[in-house]
Order: C-alpha cells, then structure tokens, then sequence
C-alpha cells in the first residue's frame, strides 16, 4: 500500500472517532471509594455495568491480588450480625473484599477471590461501617451485588456438636462458625479459630479417618471426651496439610471432631469418615545390588494411604538379624553372598499394622592385581615380557586386563589386552610383551598402568581400588653397532 493512501485511510478513522454525537459509556457511580453505593437494609441487591469501571491510585490490594478495576459499596451496621456478601453476573468472577476505617489506612476484615464459595461472610457490629470492594482484572459486563444476613452454623459450638457415624459424609461452612471462648486449639493449628463440631461414638473398636475437603483443606482436630474441660487430643492435622486425621476409635468411647481454618481461608468443606485402609508394608533397601563389602541402608515403610508412618516395628534381615524401628536409619552388612528375604512389621499411632518384604540379593564380584612385572631397564627396538597376575576370591570370572603405557600428553593410551577364565579361589597369569620406541628413549621412562575388569563390562567389582597398578622401565638409545 502506498503511503498517501494509507495516511488518508487513518485520518478517516480518527475522525470517525472523534467526531461530535458519538456517545461513550461512563465509568458507574460507585466506581471510587468516595462515592460508595449505600447499602441501607438488609437483604439488598443492586446490578451495574461495570465494563468501565477504573482503579483508584489508593485502592486497596483485594486478596493480595493485583486489579485493574473496582466499585464500593457501604453498609453500616444496625446490629450485630454474620453479613453475606454474593457477587454474580456475565465473565469472571469478581474478587469480593470487606474493609473497615477510613480510606488511605483501610483494615482488612474479609476477602474472597476466584476460590470456593466465591461469596464473603463476616461478623457485622452494630455501629460499625463496612467498605466492601468488587474488583477484578478484567471487565468483562455486568456485575449484581447482593448482601443479606445468615444464621450461624448449627455446631458453631461445643454443645451442639453434630452427630456422625462412621461411613458418612457431612457438608460444613465454616464461614459461618466461630470460637467459642476458652475453646480448646489445636496443637498443630492454634490459629485456625473459625470451627465447628462433630461428635462420635463407634460401635466397635477400628481405625476410623476423617477427612475434611475443599480446596485448601481445613484443619481436622480428633479428643476423646465429652466436654470441654475433659479434652484429651487424639489427632491434629493443620489447615492446608490435607491429610485426614486418624485414630484408634474404641468401642463406647466419645470423641468429638474440631474441624477449623482461620478467617481469611474458611469455606466450605465436605467432612468424610470411614475405616482406615490398610497399611501395606515394604523395606527398601540402598544400594539394591550390595556386596559384603557394603553397608546397607534399609527404609521401611507403611504402605499406608493416609501417609501415616510407622511409630514402632522391626526390620528382620534374613541372615538372623534385626533392628527396631525408630525412626532412625537402619544399616547392616551382609556377611555373605546369597538372596536374603527382608520382612518388615509394624504399626501407624493409630493402631494399623502390617507386614512385608522384599527379597535382597547379595553379590559380591571382587578380583586383584596380585603381580605387575615390568622390566627394570630397556632399549630402544628391544621386546620384553611384562607380566600380570590376577587373584580371584569370590565367583568364577573371565577377566579382561587392559594395558596402557603413559603419553607425553599426560594421558595413559592402550596398548594390549587379554582376555582369561580365572577360577574362584585361583591366581591367573596374563602374560603381555612391548617393544620400547624412540620415544620412550626420549622420555627416558615409560610408565605402564594395568587394569583388571570383567566380561560383562556392567559388572562391578566390590573393591576396585586393588584393580590397578603402575610401574616404569628405565629406556634407553639403542647401541651403535660398528661399521667394518
């Protein structure tokens, strides 16, 4: 396209938009933190065109979120109650946050960004004014904001603990519970202080687990008693771990179950009892292809689900053998070759136990270099043996020896190999020759390696350390023979 064109192209444009009677939408009344929609009674529902809301410079971080636009609503308290805040409309779902104070040193009562519920419950104080913020990243059309006042949850308190029963699913809210004053906490979650309870009392004694779920994972605390001064924690596993609480429930006995978050985290959850699986054990062994030379490191394991681990038990090592479980590593030297049935047993706090195993095969490859016989002195063109002797103590093996002699490089390069059966038990001479160069003249030495290894190249030996020697001969020039 040729320049002139393309310019009178543009400018038709840019006066089309802005050209006189061409209407633009205005960002909502509510946009700044100034000019908030009041909220006057309780249930209220309002529904705005948000696609041209803006941020303020001292808008608030919501969620410790970055937003590109808000809208604010007001609403003063007339008495003290749980205040629902619910946003919906078309695109995503808006972050909803709850302040209170003044603007430029607001104090964060409650947030909820894209995760479940989606909505924001507080406790309202009569008297006191709450700033609440939609906001997101994108505009993306309409918004409805709605406010209304829910009661608390039922087993808010101690008292008016749920009755469950093992299977069974129970649906909770914790953004509708509290703490009761002088509630117990939880060891592993002393801030999770939104809660609500559960009571059961088994029909026979098992292991039960409770697992409590929703995004993040609420805190799950299991005591035996049945009030609050009688406590005796059983189990604790804090928010957010995601694991489910489980216990030895004995026939008779009561419990109660604390499910808790903190504020900004509480949402729904789904509460799940049911008989603790099975566990099932296994040992494993590093390295897995040990000799008698090797210290075995041996990791038993509760197989368990749950990811509950053992507490107590024994690891049995098949040559007579054995070592607590402690918790502490567990090592052992196997005094001979064989394959050797590992067992482990034990038992999770809560009472689960199992058994396992794992078969070890101990192998142990070990050859020497017993001799390396090089001559003391040579010269130059002269072919002299060198001699090699390898032990063996273990298995029968084919055993290959490299020779190499040092370069002027710094490098040992290859200069035979040979290739022999040798006996369990036996000693085995490989008999090598060289011809010594110029070169080793010029050195004045030349300096030989040898190496033992196997066939197959894969097998290792136990102690490669006696697999190599070196040794040198003294060379010299090659005597000048007289001319007749």
């Amino acid at each position: 396209m040729k320049l002139r064109p393309l310019l009178a192209c543009l400018a038709a444009v840019t006066a089309t938009l802005v050209a006189p009677g061409v209407a633009h939408a205005a960002a909502p009344s509510n946009d700044d933190f100034g000019s908030a929609t009041a909220v006057t009674a309780l249930p209220f529902t309002a529904s705005q065109d948000v696609r041209e809301a803006t941020r303020a410079a001292d808008d608030p971080t919501p969620c410790q979120t970055y937003t590109t636009w808000s809208v604010w609503y007001d609403y003063t308290a007339t008495a003290d109650a749980l205040v629902r805040v619910t946003p919906a409309g078309t695109g995503a779902r808006p972050f909803v946050a709850v302040y209170t104070g003044e603007r430029g040193a607001l104090s964060p009562v409650a947030c909820r960004a894209w995760d479940t519920p989606g909505y924001v419950t507080f406790r309202a104080t009569a008297g006191t004014t709450y700033h609440v913020m939609f906001a997101q990243q994108y505009n993306q059309g309409d918004l409805t904001a709605g406010f209304t006042t829910v009661p608390p949850a039922q087993n808010d308190g101690f008292a008016a603990a749920a009755p469950v029963s093992v299977p069974g699913d129970y649906a909770g809210d914790l953004t509708v519970a509290s703490a009761e004053p002088g509630e117990a906490r939880p060891s592993c979650d002393p801030g999770a202080d939104r809660s609500v309870w559960f009571a059961f009392t088994p029909d026979r004694t098992r292991s039960v687990s409770a697992l409590a779920m929703y995004d993040w994972g609420p805190g799950i605390t299991v005591y035996r008693g049945t009030t609050p001064g009688t406590l005796s924690e059983v189990d604790c596993v804090a928010s957010g771990d995601r694991r489910a609480a489980v216990f030895t429930a004995e026939a008779g006995q009561s419990y109660r179950i604390r499910v808790a978050d903190d504020a900004e985290a509480a949402s729904v959850f789904q509460l799940r009892l049911d008989t603790a699986p099975p566990l099932r054990p296994f040992v494993t062994p590093y390295p897995n292809n040990p000799t008698v030379y090797t210290d075995v490191t041996l990791v038993p394991y509760s197989g368990d689900s749950l990811g509950r681990d053992f507490v107590s038990g024994e690891v049995r090592f098949g040559d007579g053998g054995s070592a607590p479980i402690t918790g502490a590593p567990i090592v052992h030297r196997y005094a001979a070759d064989g394959e050797y049935r590992v067992e482990v047993t034990g038992a999770t706090a809560d009472g689960r136990t199992g058994s396992g195993f794992a078969t070890l095969k101990v192998e142990t490859h070990d050859v020497a270099v017993s001799d390396f016989v090089v001559p003391a002195k040579a010269r130059v063109d002269e072919t002299k043996p060198i001699k090699v002797s390898i032990t063996n103590t273990r298995h029968d093996e084919t055993v290959v020896v490299s020779l190499s002699k040092l370069t002027e490089q710094g490098y040992y390069q290859e200069v035979g190999q040979l290739k022999q059966w040798v006996p369990a038990g036996g000693k085995v001479l490989f008999p090598f020759a060289y011809t010594y160069t110029a070169a080793d003249a010029a050195a004045g030495k030349t300096t030989f390696k040898v190496s033992a290894g196997f066939d197959p190249s894969y097998t290792e030996d136990a102690r490669p350390e006696d697999n190599v020697r070196s040794a040198s001969t003294v060379v010299r020039a090659r005597t000048a023979i007289a001319m007749s």
